[in-house]
């Protein structure tokens, strides 16, 4: 108990001297209404109360130093990673970080819990791209590729580097592999502090301990802060940490060091018992979700007793009157002994031209870098891009093959109409299969900018830039197969606009369903609204029910922010005008009969010209470039509500 109670404020200080991070009396809280239940039993009001989350939390890592931050569910672990990594600022306190720093997160990196990667890029790829988003857009790639080859040295993966992640499809790299991938794209930048939420999670106990090894070694080489959120580690695991930070409700109950957890606690009155894991042992003492009932202390009772009994509360008084002791110059002198040479790291690290940096470089760099990877992963995902395209094909073979030569007749004239509505309406449908690689980049989005490697705006542009030529090319193999085999308006000129007008109403139905997808990040969900809007789309379009005909509350709206519109009446009217289609019967037999009304028939012809078809179905007044250009204003708005999207969410 003497050597803890050396352990004060002092540690702190000189953490933040050092280079480490600190943090001073970190409170947050969640405001609690009135539910909905005490309305319905017709309680009486209540005042709105709050939750507290941290409650006065204060403590330091020093560069060198792995702190293991624990505790039961709810206990606030995760929330004080956010809150020290400037995820969540709305706190009241400080977090101080060491000299040259401007802020917490312009020397740190954080790994999620999830690993959030491109499962068809390789190990080092991955790590490769991570590096070239991170760093400086002056840093060559010899650089690059020099920084890629240690980390990946230094976590162990030299074995697997050319190795895939791993799709659906494909098998890749193990989870603890993987795992290690994750930590290294962001230790690429040799970070002064590194946040880690759950690093273990969902691995065996052998990977799990190989993993936090690899961290610790790097911690050591490059004098890094690391801060990590554990549950339920075994001994070697939990003795790989330099400290550890104990919390419960929000409360601190123990920080420290490690190998002290056990002797703290036996001068509570509760030894850990042999062949007992120190770190179960704790967590089960302030681990009170199932024991509240049998822990109810009296009022009556002394702080001793409710100790002796393993009240929470009493446990987290007890290290606040122990923390509150006053500092004295021996215990300023009780550092940890990685804090003692920490400064001198610090010193000899901000010489590294990536050392102390967010790896901002600008955002034309950022964007060329993404999309690079990004044309990467579409011409090696077979499941995402390669099947899609087969869809494409596959429907300009059914299309070319039902609707093979269609005579030109006027009896054929609502088949053309056909061809071109499924040809707009179906593709459209086609546009959900890219949801699901979508949701895979949005998840590495988000992990990215959440490090600062880029913002909403290289992404939307690096998206924008990969997915217009994939959307062309699945356009043009569906129009050289459906154009000519179907027998649309003969001339290369009626051929190329066929195609752009199909490519604009293509690329509206690829932007639309990115936006729901960005929007909703849930496959399923994403894919009942976008289900649900092309359905919609195709009421109001003007092919089921003509346009004239619809109900003035959808024709006034719905119908002219519809793409599938402007798509379809382009395509209708390049392909009808300047045609001529026979009608049944003869003028000299007085039997001619035409599905449309002709103005041929007073000029001796049985027959209906394509302009007298567009009149009939009231699409022969507009302007081409009018309709076009309403497209291209259709797309640039939902890139912008994408933009808009990302932006919030990030």
């Amino acid at each position: 108990m003497k050597d803890l109670e050396s352990q004060q404020a002092g540690t702190h200080i000189d953490a933040a001297a050092a280079g480490g991070l600190v943090w001073q009396d970190l409170k947050l809280t969640l405001p609690l209404k009135r539910s909905l239940l005490s309305f319905r039993r017709g309680t009486p009001a209540t005042p709105e109360t709050e939750k507290a989350l941290l409650e006065g939390l204060s403590g330091s890592v020093a560069p060198g130093e792995m702190l293991a931050i624990m505790g039961p569910s709810g206990a606030g672990k995760s929330t004080l990673l956010d809150v020290l990594s400037a995820r969540k600022t709305s706190t009241e306190g400080s977090v101080t970080v060491g000299i040259g720093a401007k802020d917490v997160r312009s020397v740190s990196s954080y790994v999620e819990q999830a690993d959030s990667l491109l499962g068809v890029l390789t190990v080092r790829e991955t790590i490769w791209y991570s590096a070239k988003l991170s760093l400086p857009p002056s840093t060559s790639n010899d650089e690059i590729d020099r920084r890629t080859d240690l980390v990946i040295a230094d976590l162990g993966l030299s074995g697997v580097a050319g190795q895939r992640i791993g799709t659906p499809i494909q098998r890749g790299v193990s989870g603890g592999q993987k795992r290690r991938v994750s930590i290294g794209c962001s230790l690429v930048t040799l970070p002064r502090i590194l946040f880690l939420d759950e690093p273990t999670s969902g691995l065996d106990t052998f990977t799990a301990h190989e993993v936090v090894m690899a961290i610790r070694n790097l911690a050591k080489r490059h004098n890094i802060a690391v801060l990590a959120t554990i549950h339920s580690p075994n001994w070697e695991i939990f003795s790989a940490f330099d400290k550890t930070l104990l919390l419960s409700k929000g409360r601190t109950i123990y920080q420290g060091s490690t190998k002290g957890v056990a002797e703290w606690f036996e001068g509570l009155g509760h030894k850990c018992p042999e062949h007992t894991n120190p770190a179960d042992h704790m967590i089960g003492l302030v681990n009170d979700d199932f024991l509240e009932s049998t822990r109810t202390v009296a009022g009556h009772d002394t702080v001793e007793s409710k100790i002796a009994k393993g009240d929470t509360r009493a446990f987290a008084d007890a290290w606040a009157r122990h923390a509150a002791q006053p500092v004295t110059a021996a215990n300023m002198r009780a550092r940890s002994p990685s804090a003692s040479t920490a400064s001198a790291a610090v010193k000899d690290e901000e010489q590294s031209p990536a050392a102390g940096t967010s790896g901002l470089g600008s955002q034309w760099s950022r964007t060329v870098t993404l999309t690079r990877r990004n044309f990467v992963n579409y011409s090696r995902n077979l499941l995402a891009y390669g099947v899609r395209l087969g869809m494409y094909i596959g429907m300009g073979v059914l299309l070319a093959t039902v609707w093979v030569n269609l005579a030109q007749t006027d009896t054929r004239i609502n088949d053309r109409l056909s061809v071109h509505f499924f040809s707009v309406a179906f593709l459209g449908f086609m546009a959900v299969a890219g949801i699901p690689s979508f949701l895979e980049e949005r998840a590495v989005m988000l992990r990215e900018s959440k490090n600062r490697l880029y913002g909403p705006l290289a992404f939307t542009l690096a998206n924008t830039i990969s997915t217009v030529p994939l959307m062309f090319v699945c356009s043009l193999l569906f129009s050289v197969l459906v154009y000519w085999s179907i027998g649309l308006h003969p001339g290369a000129g009626y051929f190329f606009r066929f195609l752009a007008f199909l490519y604009l109403g293509v690329l509206a139905a690829e932007f639309q369903a990115l936006l729901i997808a960005a929007a909703i990040p849930i496959f399923v969900a994403a894919l009942a609204v976008c289900a649900f809007l092309n359905g919609f789309w195709m009421c109001v379009q003007g092919y089921f029910i003509r346009a004239a005909n619809l109900p003035r509350f959808w024709y006034y709206w719905a119908h002219w922010i519809d793409y599938e519109t402007f798509a379809f009446d382009l395509l209708v009217k390049n392909d009808l005008r300047g045609l001529t289609f026979a009608c049944q019967g003869s003028i000299a037999a007085g039997d001619c009969n035409c599905s449309f009304p002709s103005s041929l028939i007073s000029k001796g012809m049985c027959a209906v010209s394509g302009e007298d078809v567009l009149e009939a179905l009231q699409i022969n007044s507009f302007s081409v470039g009018l309709y076009a250009s309403i497209l291209v204003i259709i797309l640039v708005v939902y890139r912008v509500l994408f933009y808009t999207v990302l932006r919030f969410q990030m």
